[in-house]
């Protein structure tokens, strides 16, 4: 009888917790003003960007860029770069919350040696063009493409639908002998 006291009353603080959450925390918000946005060929800029491009993590199933299933390709979403990072062919649902593709583009990406903890945190995946945090890369990805996957933060992308400089599967996501 005591639990059920002690939930009935921690209860009221935890809706207003989540009703009170700014409304560019929310899921999918934008928090750009209009006219902002660095171009307007490109999907809104998360609010999350600049922590994540920083190395931080968005909250699993975040971005709506998951849900995206357009041709195209993924850009790097980090100010004055928008560099072509993922042709959209390469995506694929892994279940995980994160936008995940099999290949980066050619010379798109770094991909950090990961060093003893790399089997389970993954290998830190990095603009090339900018040295952005954008994710994470894992030897669990489809073994009928390259084994990888690149489980990258929504934040750190924007999507550009149609751009036509389809990008080969860079050198680091070959499949591994």
């Amino acid at each position: 009888m005591r639990a059920v006291a002690i939930i009935a009353l921690l209860a009221p603080a935890a809706a207003l917790q989540v009703r009170s959450r700014p409304p560019a925390l929310r899921r999918g918000a934008v928090a750009l003003a209009a006219g902002a946005d660095d171009d307007a060929t490109l999907s809104p800029k998360s609010p999350m960007a600049g922590m994540v491009l920083l190395g931080g993590t968005e909250p699993a199933f975040w971005s709506d860029l998951n849900e995206e299933t357009r041709e195209g390709t993924f850009v790097c979403a980090k100010d004055g770069c928008n560099a072509p990072l993922f042709p959209s062919e390469t995506k694929y649902d892994s279940g995980t919350g994160w936008p995940s593709f099999w290949a980066a583009g050619k010379d798109a990406i770094t991909v950090d040696d990961g060093g003893f903890l790399s089997a389970m945190f993954g290998r830190e995946v990095k603009c090339a063009s900018c040295a952005g945090h954008l994710g994470h890369r894992f030897d669990d990805g489809p073994i009928n493409t390259t084994g990888k996957r690149f489980c990258i933060n929504g934040a750190a992308l924007r999507f550009r639908e149609g751009l036509g400089d389809r990008a080969l599967p860079c050198e680091d996501a070959a499949p591994s002998s």
